[in-house]
């Protein structure tokens, strides 16, 4: 093939998305108005499943629990496998759009862009599975639809890992997955090869003080007052702490006391945070400085209990796999069209994958012109020609592997 008939084959991909554009919003729209919180995803899990049989996969469904694989492979085709992976769980925040596909479910929102995500995968699928049956195509691909990429469980386990414990990875020689960018402008993609996305740790403080009236604050310890002293110790962890030269960010997420009433002096305060870093030594750092905060709590008459939990390490791109896959959407959309994304302290359990197999990484521009919408707000939403370019760029990059394996 020419280097001028490949680039026109690419291009395709893009028409094919375009296609089926219709389907890819009403599977977006059905997915939104239904969210389901992490590890909850029965009815996301089951729709993505019933698709995938009908359009001719081998599909194991209930995949720790939610989780989702579906396979397909072309007449005599052996070699390894290509894989795209989807997430497709909601957060807890209370929608405020006054879409018709708004979330029908009180206080939960696909506020990330995983319905989107679902969509796309299930667009790709749709694509690679005609492109197979036309004799288009050749080769072994899985669609991998992960539950739970937002939060882990009580064993500090996320999607990633309950999903590679079942055997997603298996014989899989290459992996892409999407994230939306609502930043990034629609019909453009972007790129990072090496480290992209931050480490992510989580953690939970219980101070405990002596609670009392509101009148005799000196018979207290007031868990309120010592948590507001805590909240701006912990960030001069970020501040004055660790070196200038190493980026990270601790953010404390939600606080609240075991009471509220104007006339109690509160004994119990819980606080929770999230901390972001690049750095394999800044876990352990972390975790030392808020137990050191502790001993401060101690000297003044209250008690802090730590739980610290590392989520996910950072998530580093394959770098030949980006320069391949760069490639092709330049091909596919143009040089204009691409943007190379600078490293976020934003984390993903993507990065688990990153680790066993070479994976990449490919922001999706969703931006609504002149609205943006924030991810993690009661108000995220995306410009759905997005959907067109995620599944064309996750079609192409499966097909394009493939013929490399075969």
């Amino acid at each position: 093939m020419t280097e001028t008939a490949q680039r026109n084959s690419v291009k395709l991909f893009v028409e094919r998305a375009k296609s089926i554009r219709e389907k890819l919003v009403e599977m977006r729209r059905h997915i939104h108005n239904d969210p389901e919180l992490s590890f909850q995803e029965n009815k996301t899990g089951s729709y993505a499943s019933e698709v995938l049989k009908k359009i001719g996969y081998s599909v194991r469904d209930k995949v720790g629990g939610t989780g989702v694989i579906a396979d397909l492979s072309s007449p005599q085709a052996k070699g390894p496998i290509i894989a795209i992976r989807a997430d497709m769980d909601a957060l807890p925040i209370q929608e405020d759009n006054p879409n018709a596909y708004c979330s029908k479910n009180s206080g939960v929102m696909h506020a990330c862009g995983h319905d989107a995500h679902t969509a796309c995968a299930l667009g790709a699928a749709q694509i690679l599975a005609d492109m197979v049956t036309a004799g288009e195509l050749a080769g072994r691909f899985r669609m991998i639809f992960q539950p739970a990429e937002e939060t882990v469980n009580a064993d500090g386990i996320s999607g990633a890992t309950v999903m590679m414990n079942e055997g997603c990875l298996d014989d899989v020689a290459a992996l892409v997955g999407t994230h939306v960018f609502p930043e990034i402008p629609v019909g453009m993609l972007g790129f990072r090869s090496g480290t992209f996305l931050a480490a992510c740790d989580s953690f939970d403080i219980r101070l405990i003080g002596k609670g009392g009236h509101g009148a005799q604050p000196e018979n207290t310890v007031d868990a309120i007052v010592l948590a507001a002293e805590l909240v701006q110790h912990l960030q001069t962890i970020i501040s004055r702490r660790k070196s200038a030269l190493e980026p990270a960010v601790l953010t404390i997420g939600g606080i609240r006391s075991k009471t509220y009433r104007a006339n109690i002096i509160a004994e119990e305060v819980e606080l929770t945070g999230t901390i972001r870093y690049f750095g394999e030594q800044m876990s352990a750092f972390f975790k030392n400085e808020i137990l050191k905060l502790g001993e401060m709590m101690k000297v003044q008459g209250a008690r802090l209990e730590l739980q610290y939990r590392t989520e996910n390490p950072p998530l580093v791109n394959n770098e030949a796999l980006n320069e391949k896959l760069r490639a092709l959407a330049v091909d596919m959309i143009g040089e204009s069209k691409i943007v190379d994304v600078p490293m976020e302290l934003g984390a993903e359990d993507f990065s688990f994958y990153t680790n066993k197999v070479p994976s990449l990484f490919i922001v999706v521009g969703a931006a609504i012109e002149g609205d943006h919408r924030e991810l993690h707000s009661p108000r995220f939403d995306i410009n759905e020609d997005a959907l067109i370019y995620g599944t064309a760029i996750m079609a192409a990059s499966a097909a394009h592997l493939s013929a490399e394996n075969h």
